[in-house]
């Protein structure tokens, strides 16, 4: 991974706290796809698939689609958005901070789901 990329995402992903993180995460951003599993209540598990293609800098909008698997269902159900880059590198290192990375079944971020299901944008909220 180059370090200017690194220096590049570092701002908008904590990375001076973190480098290692956000050197792994931008490994995984380049990948372009993982596979990850949404804990049910009270019991069970929704597997996910979450593929994109991420933007060259923090801002452009990286184009992305999660695949979730439906109990009873031939075909899972699409979601496809867009969002800044950098959004979608802290949520993968998220999920990498939860165990993806070790080829658990992890889950996204709960501000993911917050911002995918009921459009809330906790950052936007720090701001």
């Amino acid at each position: 991974m180059s370090a200017a990329l690194v220096a590049l995402f570092a701002p908008y992903c904590q990375g001076a706290a973190d480098p290692v993180a956000l050197e792994r995460g931008l490994q995984l951003l380049a990948q372009g796809s993982l596979q990850g599993q949404r804990p049910l209540r009270p019991a069970g598990q929704r597997p996910f698939v979450l593929q994109w293609q991420p933007g060259v800098a923090p801002l452009e909008p990286a184009l992305v689609q999660l695949s979730v698997q439906g109990v009873g269902l031939e075909q899972p159900v699409l979601y496809n958005f867009a969002l800044p880059t950098h959004r979608l590198l802290q949520w993968l290192m998220a999920w990498q901070a939860t165990g993806g990375a070790a080829g658990q079944p992890a889950d996204l971020p709960e501000a993911f789901w917050q911002w995918l299901i009921l459009g809330h944008d906790a950052q936007a909220l720090q701001a």
